[in-house]
């Protein structure tokens, strides 16, 4: 009776793993709703007792578990308790996953390899979902890829994805299964499709941490390996470099356009073809395309042409909201016409379309593709190192979340700021930084391990660095390749992201890290990889 009371729990644990692998994609409630499950569960079974003491004995366990206590400890020195328990709420998963998984039945290879089909098929319906909304709003030149991930952001589906990629590797090498052709067939289109996916997204963190993770996963493990998988080892090898050397050599010739020599006074043109005089101010170097914005500029000409031609005054918004005859003068400086009457009248019909819409260079109307993204990147590091506003780009408002973030340090570096008051801290920053970042987009660190040293100052900082690090070390998990995957993956994502700032990121972060670290029996072999 007792055997098959605790098979039953043990099924209903499996089924809440599996529930909990296919919502991270799918649905944030059913996220909560699996934790849930699995915590009523875990309860239920009994024997709390010999659970805690589990706990106790299993040191890297408790070493974990040190990361949730942390943010309680650090309540000593709050004062904002509202945002703390907010954010404590937000970290729970830190505590429930790995103490239900580092002290329940550990996993079998076989039991691990089904959850991970599960949530690389999950994926994949992800994935399919997003492809169906691209096609919806492909009509809109102006829409933004990164947000066809329909149930959770961009960045985060571009984490799962860079897991979810590395899983159908592990499951194509391994062999505990019996597998039939078509079903490795499936995994091999599943693999490529993921690949594939993890550039039509553009979520330039994800394809980065892709990049990375695989130099990494290439040297660290095809020793194991040998020439048997040379199908996977090099087709990786040689397609990742092709990528990285495009990438950079298109970023290269991006950023030697910015790189133009200063404004010869002299040379600049003193009227118009009307006969109208063009304003320059030589001192604003922003530039488009390797054109300087803010020389040639005749308004009255540009006012009265574009008036005749758009339904959009010049004097209004375009329909992102922003000046409109920003838009216009830094679009026709993109394609290399002076800011006047005779410029705009070379405009086509679609180029007055992509002005209306916000389009603010023409190359941006090629948004399927990579290229457009790392010019945006380029031209928002220029245009802030230039005194341009960072409001509304994403890795020029970092580098001031950074900035600030430093600031923030240097005035609380011994015991941080509390668990609640990084957020007033911030906002105090902002003010006495007097920011050019707009209000609405006046947010947090964007960086997990700058977060940690703000709320909790150096000595909370080692501790929780140390607690997320040394449970893989003491478990000898770090020459396994899942647990190696996945340390990479959150790690690198931790650089550009508040990972376990947000409950979607907290779950992330505990679910697969207590999966590869603590649901599995610490003996299993460490051949490299995880083969039975």
């Amino acid at each position: 009776m007792i055997r098959n009371r605790n098979l039953f729990h043990f099924y209903i644990y499996i089924g809440g793993l599996m529930l909990l692998a296919a919502s991270l994609p799918l649905s944030p409630f059913l996220v909560t709703l699996s934790q849930m499950i699995l915590a009523v569960n875990w309860l239920a079974e009994g024997n709390l007792r010999n659970k805690m003491q589990r706990v106790w004995q299993r040191k890297p366990l408790f070493i974990f578990l040190l990361l949730f206590a942390i943010h309680l400890v650090w309540l000593f020195n709050t004062t904002d308790f509202a945002y703390a328990f907010r954010d404590i709420k937000i970290k729970l998963p830190l505590l429930l996953l790995p103490l239900v998984m580092g002290t329940s039945r550990t996993l079998r290879e076989n039991q691990l390899k089904v959850i991970l089909l599960v949530f690389t098929g999950a994926i994949i319906i992800s994935s399919l979902f997003s492809i169906y909304h691209l096609s919806v709003i492909a009509w809109n030149p102006m829409s933004d890829v990164r947000e066809i991930s329909v149930f959770i952001s961009h960045i985060r589906l571009s984490l799962l994805v860079n897991i979810a990629i590395f899983s159908l590797i592990y499951l194509l090498i391994t062999n505990t299964f019996t597998w039939q052709r078509p079903l490795r067939n499936t995994l091999w289109i599943s693999l490529a499709w993921l690949i594939l996916f993890l550039f039509i997204l553009q979520s330039v963190t994800g394809i980065v941490i892709f990049i990375i993770t695989g130099f990494l996963f290439i040297l660290r493990f095809s020793p194991w390996f040998g020439e048997s998988y040379w199908y996977i080892r090099y087709p990786l090898l040689y397609g990742l470099t092709a990528v990285f050397a495009a990438i950079v050599v298109y970023s290269a010739v991006v950023a030697f356009s910015f790189s133009r020599g200063e404004i010869s006074p002299d040379k600049l043109k003193t009227y118009t073809p009307s006969g109208n005089t063009y304003i320059h101010h030589t001192w604003n170097r922003q530039m488009e395309n390797g054109n300087y914005i803010w020389i040639n500029i005749c308004e009255p000409e540009l006012e009265q042409e574009w008036n005749r031609r758009s339904s959009l005054e010049y004097r209004g918004t375009d329909h992102l909201g922003n000046e409109l005859r920003y838009t216009l003068i830094r679009y026709l400086t993109s394609l290399g016409y002076d800011k006047d009457a005779a410029g705009v009248s070379r405009l086509t019909e679609t180029d007055i379309r992509n002005i209306e819409n916000g389009m603010a260079n023409h190359i941006y109307q090629n948004n399927r593709w990579l290229y457009p993204r790392i010019y945006q990147i380029i031209w928002e590091i220029d245009s802030y190192r230039k005194g341009g506003n960072p409001s509304g780009h994403s890795l020029a408002q970092r580098i001031e979340y950074w900035k600030t973030g430093l600031d923030v340090v240097s005035a609380n570096f011994w015991l941080g700021t509390g668990t609640g008051d990084v957020d007033l801290e911030y906002t105090r920053h902002y003010a006495e930084r007097s920011t050019l970042l707009e209000p609405e987009w006046q947010l947090r660190a964007h960086n997990q391990f700058l977060t940690f040293l703000i709320s909790f100052g150096i000595a909370g900082f080692l501790l929780a660095v140390f607690s997320m690090t040394a449970p893989i070390f003491m478990e000898k998990r770090q020459s396994q390749m899942l647990p190696f995957i996945f340390a990479i993956v959150a790690l690198l994502s931790m650089i550009t992201e508040d990972t376990l700032e947000t409950q979607a990121g907290a779950t992330f972060f505990a679910f697969f890290y207590a999966l590869f670290i603590f649901s599995r029996d610490k003996s299993y072999p460490e051949n490299g990889y995880d083969s039975y």
